[in-house]
Order: structure tokens, then sequence, then C-alpha cells
């Protein structure tokens, strides 16, 4: 507080003994005038060095300076005594093209640091984005996994009326038959079919070859459904088995997933006694 009073009370002195220079005869009015600003520049280099990192800024400001000076000392010595008054106005003139020149290479440095601190918030960003999309999407199929499933449950509960539960018949056969290569290749084309019947927000993939969804029985017929799904898939023997339950938010998810298993496996059980043989 003391301090900006003081600073305060000095430019108003500064600026009162400018005033009254004014009024001055003509050459004591010129010297006074560059004894002025001399002694302006002179406390604001002192004053603000400690405070720069730019040395070529502080230089230059100090080679201004020392040509006000000399401009103040030709009013009292000689050319002939001291030469290098004549050079005052030069000194002047470089002091100030070494100050626009160190402005321009801090405010382009100024520039760079901005530009490099966007691209590091940028780069954050899209890990940020990145991480948050691993922990909450399969890695295999990028469809949404179990604990995307529980996060979202309720809402998708709220804007859908029926649960999906889906696995896979056979999935292990044609794994060991083809490979695992092509084993990734039948789960990530079932996402993809999911994602094209239901919406890429609506689907999860919760275990090895078991996939849940949210939609409707209206627009999904289990055997329409079915064979939408294993449209890509047909040739490696593999098979699906359907069941679900109707949403209810006021329901556990882990019951409502219960009840649409329950389902899932009785009809996989219904198919599995369609397959067999009859005996005679």
């Amino acid at each position: 507080m003391y301090q900006k009073l003081l600073y305060a009370a000095i430019w108003i002195f500064v600026l009162g003994f400018y005033i009254w220079m004014q009024e001055q005869p003509g050459d004591l009015l010129d010297s006074l005038e560059e004894l002025f600003w001399f002694s302006v520049a002179s406390t604001m280099i002192v004053y603000s060095a400690p405070h720069l990192k730019n040395r070529v800024l502080i230089c230059a400001w100090a080679i201004y300076c020392f040509g006000l000076l000399l401009d103040l000392l030709d009013d009292f010595i000689a050319v002939d005594i001291l030469p290098v008054i004549v050079l005052d106005t030069s000194f002047k003139q470089l002091g100030f093209l070494l100050i626009c020149y160190a402005l321009y290479t801090m405010i382009a440095r100024k520039r760079e640091t901005i530009t490099q601190l966007n691209n590091e918030i940028h780069q954050r960003k899209q890990l940020e984005n990145k991480l948050k999309f691993d922990a909450t999407h399969d890695e295999l199929t990028k469809i949404g996994n179990r604990r995307a499933c529980f996060a979202q449950f309720n809402t998708l509960c709220q804007q859908h009326p029926t649960l999906f539960y889906f696995d896979l018949d056979d999935f292990k056969c044609a794994n060991d038959k083809f490979g695992h290569n092509c084993g990734d290749g039948i789960l990530k084309k079932i996402a993809a079919s999911l994602n094209d019947v239901f919406g890429q927000d609506n689907c999860f993939r919760i275990g090895g070859d078991e996939f849940v969804a949210f939609g409707s029985l209206k627009q999904n017929n289990d055997e329409q459904l079915r064979k939408k799904l294993l449209e890509e898939v047909f040739e490696y023997g593999v098979g699906i088995s359907i069941g679900h339950a109707d949403t209810d938010p006021d329901t556990a998810p882990d019951k409502l997933l219960h009840l649409a298993d329950a389902a899932m496996y009785n009809n996989k059980s219904l198919k599995s006694v369609r397959s067999r043989p009859r005996q005679g």
C-alpha cells in the first residue's frame, strides 16, 4: 500500500516537473526535457531489469538510455572533448530498433509457447478421451463393455422396453476348428451386426461370447433377428441363442440380466431338443 503511494507521489512530481519545464526559456527547456526523459528511461530500466529475462531487451534499453545521456551531455560538453557525443542520435535509433526486435522475438516466443500449450491440451484431451473409451468399451469389438452396460442400465431401461441377451452356439468348436483369429473375427462381425440393429450405444459385450442389447420386440422378431446376426458368420457353423426380458427401471440390473439369461438358456435348450434325432 505504502509502496504504491510512493510510486504515485514520484510520478506526480515528475509530471509537475515536466509541466514546469514547458514554461522555461528555450535552451534551458531543451536541457531539462532531455534530463527528464533520460531520468524516466533510466528509472524504468533499473526497475524493470530484475524482472526481465530477455537480455537483448535490457541491452537495447541501455543503449537507448546511453543515447539520451549523450544527447543531454551535448548541451554541456564540446564535441572535440567528447567526440562520441555526435553519435547520440545513432545510439538512440539503434536502441529503438533493438527494442523493437527484442519485443518481436518475445511475442514470437510467446506465440510458440501458446501453440505448444494448445497442442499439449489437445493431446491431453485426446488421451483422456481414449482412456475413457478404453475403460467403457470392449477392446476387441469396440462396443460397450460390462462396466458401461451397468453404468447406463437404468437410463436404457427407461428408453427401451426390452432387454435382449445373446449367446453364440458352438462358438468354441468354430474357434478350435478355424483358429482364434477367425474366432475374433466372428465376435467382431456379431458386434457389428448388433450395432446395425440396435445402435452403437445400446449393445454391449458382457462376456466371452455373450452380448446384451436394449431394443423392442416389435421391431426385432427372434427369427428375423437371428438371421440378421448370423448373416456374416453362418459359414463357420455357429448359431445364436436369444433371450429377452421386459425392462423395469425399478428392478435391479442383476435380476433383469438373470431373467434374460434364463430365457436365453431356455431358447438354447429348445433348439438342442429340436436338433436331437427321434428314437423310433
